[in-house]
């Protein structure tokens, strides 16, 4: 029998996708990941000192399963931001496919949800003691 090789089956959506302003989230065994479009201010060479210009961005957030963005611990997640052009979307794509190609024994090896407790923010300190140590 031939030896099986994994395929790595990330999708991303195509550039109109997310030219209509919709996220998109899928996962490959325990890497998780989100798509995000937007925009971002950036300089603007051609307008003068202090000009700034608006581009079309897609961040791409990825973190192991098995809780949601928000419950994992922020040490965990990864974030990149690409231009919104084919060719960011395609750069995407490939950063997804190379962050699981890199560690495929972590995200084959997530817990289960039943096997961990998601991450909760630290507890704001009450405003005494952050007053008193400010002064």
């Amino acid at each position: 029998m031939p030896e099986r090789t994994s395929c790595t089956m990330i999708f991303v959506p195509l550039l109109h996708y997310f030219l209509c302003k919709n996220d998109y989230s899928g996962n490959e065994a325990g890497l998780r990941y989100r798509l995000t479009p937007g925009k971002r201010t950036v300089p603007d060479p051609d307008g003068g000192a202090d000009a700034t210009k608006e581009e079309k961005i897609l961040t791409v957030d990825y973190w192991p399963a098995p809780w949601t963005i928000d419950k994992t611990d922020p040490a965990l997640r990864r974030r990149e931001v690409f231009p919104l052009t084919d060719e960011g979307r395609a750069a995407a794509a490939q950063y997804l496919k190379d962050a699981y190609e890199a560690e495929p024994e972590r995200w084959n090896n997530c817990p289960d949800m039943m096997d961990c407790d998601p991450w909760t923010p630290p507890a704001p300190e009450p405003e005494e003691e952050a007053e008193t140590r400010n002064a």
